[in-house]
């Protein structure tokens, strides 16, 4: 089973950790400072509120879900020991750029690098990288833990093999995958 990093804990980043840490993942989320962190984890608990009283889930299950999510402010500690790192800040693409040569660089080769990103290229994102072939698009709408369609995205020299375990990852967590 893929241990996951989220790499943004906004709109999309700790809901992409609550799907993930719904699914039976091992989850780390890094914000950038502790308020950060802190209104991630708020937005992360009033969903969970908002499924237990719609009977979705029990209180068990929610406290499951939450302890299955730790945080950090550090990219090297959300990076560490992880297989499959999805990134979820804001649609910058100097700034995804960045973060995908500084998570190149700290990661094992086999680690597959996502982006969350709704519209910008696979390709361009990962041009300053050293390993281009492990970053995938993949694209969870919002809110990640309940819209079902992820759209995984291969660059211009992403593997079939990063595919397939995005794919793999996305189906593991009952999500349908759209391959484009």
């Amino acid at each position: 089973m893929e241990k996951i990093g989220v790499i943004g804990c906004g709109t999309m980043g700790h809901s992409i950790a609550l799907s993930a840490a719904w699914a039976g993942y091992d989850v780390i989320m890094q914000g950038v400072d502790s308020a950060d962190i802190d209104r991630g984890l708020a937005s992360m608990h009033g969903k969970l509120q908002v499924l237990i009283q719609n009977g979705l889930i029990a209180e068990v299950e929610s406290q499951r879900i939450q302890s299955s999510v730790q945080t950090t402010t550090s990219i090297v500690e959300v990076v560490e020991d992880r297989t499959f790192i999805i990134e979820a800040i804001p649609e910058n693409i100097e700034l995804k750029k960045r973060i995908f040569k500084q998570l190149d660089s700290l990661c094992e080769v086999d680690v597959i690098l996502a982006s969350n990103t709704s519209a910008l290229s696979p390709t361009e994102i990962a041009s300053g990288t050293n390993h281009p072939d492990r970053t995938v698009i993949t694209h969870f709408w919002h809110p990640a833990h309940l819209i079902p369609l992820v759209e995984a995205v291969r660059g211009e020299q992403t593997k079939d093999h990063t595919v397939d375990r995005a794919l793999k990852l996305v189906d593991d967590r009952n999500k349908k995958p759209i391959k484009e």
